[in-house]
């Protein structure tokens, strides 16, 4: 039986969901996304299960998590962009920033995005976040060329741009060649 002064006192250990996200992102990209179980996580984390469900209420949610922070720096890139610059040069140059990952999270990114590709039933798990980031540029090209977000070039230029870095992050991740905004930003050149 344990006495009162066997348990731990103060403040419970604070869980990183960065480290534990990297964890389970280095475990999915070496063995595969569904060979890894949420128990296999939380165990190679070092944390409870419950401890993992609270961070991460699911497999996809540990995938997923951080990518937010992409869309902040580009959509704040938007926002300050002035008025004269043409809406081609602007979204490019938010595009660079939001694909400038800081230090600490370029491992993390580089894993998520190959798990991702790996697994294409991921995708509909950043369905939500990818239609909200191409609804900003259709509205940004909108109000910048003078055009609805319901006509044709709009939608069409959106859409392809949104997909064309899609496509150069995806390629860093998988060939790991130069610095990710680089790549974005020499990707979009093709199309100017």
């Amino acid at each position: 039986m344990s006495s009162t002064s066997d348990r731990q006192t103060g403040r419970p250990r604070t869980i990183d969901p960065a480290a534990v996200s990297l964890v389970a992102l280095r475990m999915f990209d070496e063995r595969g996304f569904d060979a890894v179980s949420m128990d296999d996580v939380a165990t190679a984390a070092g944390i409870s299960r419950r401890s993992l469900f609270r961070l991460f209420p699911s497999k996809a949610a540990l995938v997923w998590g951080g990518l937010d922070e992409f869309a902040v720096r580009f959509t704040d890139e938007l926002r300050v962009r002035p008025a004269s610059e043409s809406a081609w040069v602007a979204l490019r140059t938010a595009y660079r920033v939001g694909a400038t990952f800081p230090d600490g999270t370029v491992e993390v990114t580089r894993h998520r995005l190959r798990v991702i590709r790996a697994n294409p039933s991921l995708e509909r798990g950043g369905e939500a976040a990818s239609n909200a980031l191409t609804g900003v540029i259709e509205r940004f090209v909108a109000e910048r060329d003078g055009g609805t977000v319901d006509d044709l070039t709009t939608t069409v230029r959106a859409h392809a741009l949104a997909a064309a870095a899609s496509a150069a992050l995806t390629w860093w991740a998988l060939h790991g060649d130069g610095r990710p905004e680089d790549v974005v930003d020499e990707a979009l050149g093709l199309f100017h």
